[in-house]
Order: structure tokens, then C-alpha cells, then sequence
């Protein structure tokens, strides 16, 4: 960690993530009816503070908790407001109280609630005090924010589908037994893997491992799916950080017809460079003519931390360290178009519906058909050069169809 000094940032508190519970404290006092002009730091994100360009201290700590990261000094504190704010939740369930129809603060007395905000707000200042701001914390900010915006739709599944399948996939049978015939949302974790890769929290639909043929149990809530999948993304991430031309073809024909001189088939030719990229120890004459793996390492790979060219460092050890940069990469040059097309249907009728991967899906309502060329021309238009994608549309996520406008 290097010494920085927080610029005297003005660090508040958020009082309860629920709608209809807003709150902050800062600088001694509590406010419930507006943001504040001059507050710039807090912990961690809240849909609430969209636009204002807060700070997050959980950003700059990597996504780590609040204990973990707490200074010395601050942590019998910290446990000890912990320990007390816990009581009074307890009290309240004990007291047959549902906590889900209440707000923070109508359940902790205030003296307790600002005992905890102090040394909340003394741990946020250690954080911005200590830490680097991260190159891609607004792109996080981002990221969290799609992320909110996707749980707040809940998935639509279709039970009479997912219950007759499960008379023979146990698969299935487990889905049922999660769901409980209840539709839940996607709750992803932008801090959940090492590389930065999307994953999924506990208790959310499992859209990252849904089996693909019980995918036609997920319906959409409007009137149909669009989902855009980004061609070779890994591949035409390796392209974009050496020779930065992209073919305009799919990227295995490509490799098939210029790489392995049509000696294979596109499968074979698929199988042989993803052999060859992924094993530090393979040797492919043909593939290392036209691609050289050690010159990318040289200047993304230092003293054990691959530093990607779009911010993120990642400690691994060789074996891993292309691997995990082209992941990396490709993963967050995706997920920044996601971010621009789910602000980009904020007023519309249409929204994001999931992200896997390198791919989007779009729950489409038909009065935004039009918009259809512009959300794939942002998706395709990357930080990294123009990334060919395809489409597919589809009553269920499933049975998909292939489609063009061009």
C-alpha cells in the first residue's frame, strides 16, 4: 500500500439499503430527506448515489470487508458496535418483528446507530488515506450499479416446465427444491473472483451454471429475448494487445484459413489454439508465427502481478498469468459495454436481463425493436477495437434463434 491523503473527503454513512429507507450520517448528524452536496466517501455501493461521484472504500480495498481491512486501533471497536447492532436486530426478530418491513433506523436507537457510523466513517478515512484509488473504480461503480439493477427482476421461470423436467434430470429436481416455486433474482458479486469475472452470491438464481437444457424454464417478463455474444472475445482481446487488427470474420475461420492454411476444420483449429494459448508449456509453430505469447507477457506480467491494460492487478504465478490477463481483459472490456447499454435503457421498457461471460441478454419489450442496431453497435464498439458479435432471439433462454439486421 502507498501513503495517500483523502484530500479531506467528506465520509457519510448510508443508514439501510431497502427503498424507502433512506438515510445518512455525516459529520455528527443524521439526515433523512436529501443527499448532501459536499459528501464524497463511503463504504460501499448504493443505488441511491448514482451520479454523484462518491467514492468507495470497499472498491479500493478489492471488494474485502470491512473487518478485514480495519486498522488495529479501530477493530475492538468496531467488533464492539458490530456486537451491539446485532443485539438490537436479534431483539427485533425475537420480538416477532419482520426486519424486511422495517428500516435500520427504526429498530437501533440513534445513540447506538451513531456509535457505529464514527467508527465506520474512521475506517473509510483509513481506507482513502491508505489505499490507491483503483484505474477502475468508476468502471466498478458501473458495474455494481448494473448489477443492482438487474436483481431489482427477479428471474421469470416457468415451474410447469422446470417441474416436468425434473421427473428425469436431478438437476432440474434441484432447481425446484432452490426455487420453491418462488421466482428469485440474479444477485451478482463484482469481487467474486480473482480475474474480476462475474459471479453469483449465495441464494441467487444460478444463472452462471444454469444447465442448458432446462434454460427454456427461464422466460421473459416482456416479449422476448435478444441475447448479443461477443465472437473469440479472449481471442480478439490477445489481438487487440499485439497487432490490434481485428479480422472481420469469425475469429477460428480466420485462424483456420490463415493460421493453419485450411489443414483442419474450424473445430480442430478452435481446439488447437486454445491448446496452444492456455499451456505455457505448448509449442505450435504456426500459431507462435502469427502470435508470440512472451512478448505480451513482458509487458503485462512483472514481478508476479499481471497489470491489465484496462487497470486491474492481479498477483499469480506463470502458469497462470496469460491466462488470468486475457480473461481479465476480455471480461471487463464486456462488461463496460453491458454498463453503457443497461444506462442506455434506463427509460425504456426494456432491460438488462443477465450477463454470462461475453454474452447479454436483453428482455425485450417489441416497442424497442428499433434500438436493436444501436445496443449491438455499442456492444460491439470496445475500448479494445470493434469485437464482432452475433445475435440470437427467443421466447425462452433456451431456443434460440440466430438473427441479423445488417
Amino acid at each position: 500500500m502507498v501513503q495517500k491523503k483523502n484530500g479531506g473527503l467528506m465520509i457519510f454513512q448510508i443508514l439501510d439499503n431497502k427503498e424507502g429507507c433512506f438515510g445518512i450520517y455525516k459529520n455528527g448528524e443524521f439526515i433523512y430527506d436529501r443527499l448532501p452536496a459536499d459528501i464524497r466517501g463511503t463504504w460501499n455501493y448504493n443505488s441511491s448515489l448514482n451520479g454523484h461521484g462518491i467514492s468507495f472504500a470497499n472498491i479500493y480495498t478489492g471488494g474485502r470487508k470491512m473487518a478485514e481491512v480495519c486498522p488495529d486501533s479501530l477493530k475492538v471497536r468496531l467488533e464492539k458496535r458490530q456486537g451491539k447492532i446485532k443485539a438490537f436486530i436479534n431483539s427485533a426478530v425475537n420480538a416477532k418483528i419482520d426486519i424486511n418491513d422495517h428500516c435500520m433506523f427504526e429498530l437501533i436507537p440513534e445513540q447506538h446507530l451513531r456509535h457505529f457510523c464514527e467508527v465506520k466513517n474512521q475506517i473509510c478515512e483509513w481506507v482513502f488515506d491508505n489505499y490507491e484509488r483503483p484505474a477502475n473504480h468508476d468502471f466498478l461503480v458501473d458495474l455494481q450499479e448494473m448489477a443492482n439493477d438487474i436483481a431489482k427482476n427477479p428471474i421469470l421461470v416457468d415451474h410447469g416446465v422446470l417441474k416436468k423436467a425434473s421427473k428425469y434430470d436431478l438437476k432440474a429436481r434441484a432447481l425446484v427444491n432452490f426455487l420453491s416455486g418462488q421466482n428469485k433474482p440474479i444477485c451478482y458479486d463484482a469481487f467474486g473472483s480473482v480475474t474480476g469475472r462475474l459471479t453469483t452470491k449465495q441464494g441467487s438464481f444460478p444463472i452462471m451454471n444454469l444447465k442448458k437444457e432446462l434454460a427454456n424454464c427461464v422466460v421473459p417478463k416482456n416479449n422476448i429475448f435478444v441475447q448479443f455474444d461477443l465472437n473469440g472475445a479472449e481471442i480478439r482481446t490477445l489481438i487487440a494487445i499485439t497487432s490490434g487488427e481485428h479480422p472481420d470474420e469469425d475469429v477460428h475461420e480466420f485462424h483456420m484459413k490463415n493460421i493453419y492454411r485450411d489443414l483442419t476444420t474450424r473445430d480442430k483449429a478452435k481446439k488447437r489454439f486454445f491448446a496452444w494459448l492456455y499451456n505455457p508449456n505448448s509449442e505450435d509453430y504456426l500459431t507462435e508465427r502469427y502470435y508470440n505469447r512472451d512478448e505480451v507477457l513482458k509487458k503485462y506480467y512483472v514481478d508476479g502481478v499481471v497489470s491489465t491494460p484496462l487497470g486491474r492487478k492481479i498477483e499469480t504465478d506463470d502458469y497462470h498469468a496469460l491466462n488470468y490477463l486475457l480473461q481479465s481483459t476480455s471480461s471487463d472490456n464486456c462488461m463496460a459495454q453491458c454498463t453503457k447499454i443497461n444506462k442506455f435503457l434506463k427509460n425504456s421498457k426494456s432491460f438488462v436481463h443477465s450477463v454470462v461471460h461475453d454474452s447479454l441478454t436483453i428482455d425485450l419489450d417489441l416497442s424497442d425493436r428499433h434500438l436493436l442496431p444501436q445496443i449491438q453497435e455499442i456492444f460491439e464498439d470496445t475500448q479494445l477495437g470493434w469485437f464482432r458479435s452475433s445475435v440470437h432471439v427467443g421466447s425462452n433462454l433456451r431456443d434460440l434463434v440466430e438473427v441479423s439486421w445488417s
